[in-house]
């Protein structure tokens, strides 16, 4: 059945849709809502500046090292003097900051050529010359005190070297070649009366 009765409720035509959509719309020029107040961030901590270098910073890998003494070589020497010299020696390097020199300090103990046990003690520097295939070869000079008490008396005499207890000064050069943490160096020490020419061999681990 066909009802004869309206319904009460009016129908919204698109006019009146379109009104009711541009009253809910904000005024044109109207400013936009307000954003919230960003959080403030952390700031990091500022870094400490840079320590300049010293004289004995930027030690290198492997400045500590300990080397056993092998022999002796005399040239033109008197038969006396015994090539069989092992010792055992402590020694640290420091690497001079923007150059390819070294300082080295070295002390220990061995059975010196007339036959005594020998403490020494040295310091000096050495200089990188560069690469040889795997090797590291380095050219050095150094002094110290050492104990020869049969030799004391006797430089004392002919050179006038004083001498404290049996101790003398000594000097050395030397030519290093290191592979990784070994090194082999070639030692000469000025020769006496009773030769032309002295050199030790040793070998050296780094840790």
């Amino acid at each position: 059945m066909v009802s004869l009765f309206r319904s009460k409720t009016p129908r919204r035509t698109g006019l009146a849709a379109l009104l009711a959509a541009g009253l809910a719309a904000p005024p044109a020029g109207a400013a936009p809502p307000a954003q919230p107040p960003a959080q403030p961030t952390a700031q990091q901590p500022a870094s400490p500046p840079a320590s300049q270098p010293g004289l004995l910073s930027g030690l290198r890998s492997g400045d500590r090292y300990l080397s056993l003494v092998l022999a002796s070589a005399h040239f033109g020497t008197a038969s006396h003097l015994r090539s069989l010299t092992p010792g055992l020696t402590y020694g640290r390097t420091w690497a001079i900051p923007n150059s390819r020199f070294d300082w080295f300090a070295e002390a220990g103990v061995f059975r010196n050529s007339y036959a005594e046990v020998s403490p020494v003690a040295l310091a000096g520097v050495r200089y990188d010359l560069g690469r040889v295939g795997p090797a590291e070869i380095y050219f050095g000079g150094g002094a110290g005190l050492a104990y020869y008490r049969q030799l004391a008396p006797v430089l004392r005499k002919q050179y006038g070297i004083p001498n404290l207890g049996g101790f003398i000064p000594v000097a050395m050069l030397s030519l290093t070649a290191q592979v990784g943490r070994l090194e082999y160096r070639l030692t000469t020490v000025p020769a006496g009366r009773d030769s032309r020419a002295i050199f030790n061999l040793s070998v050296a681990i780094h840790y």
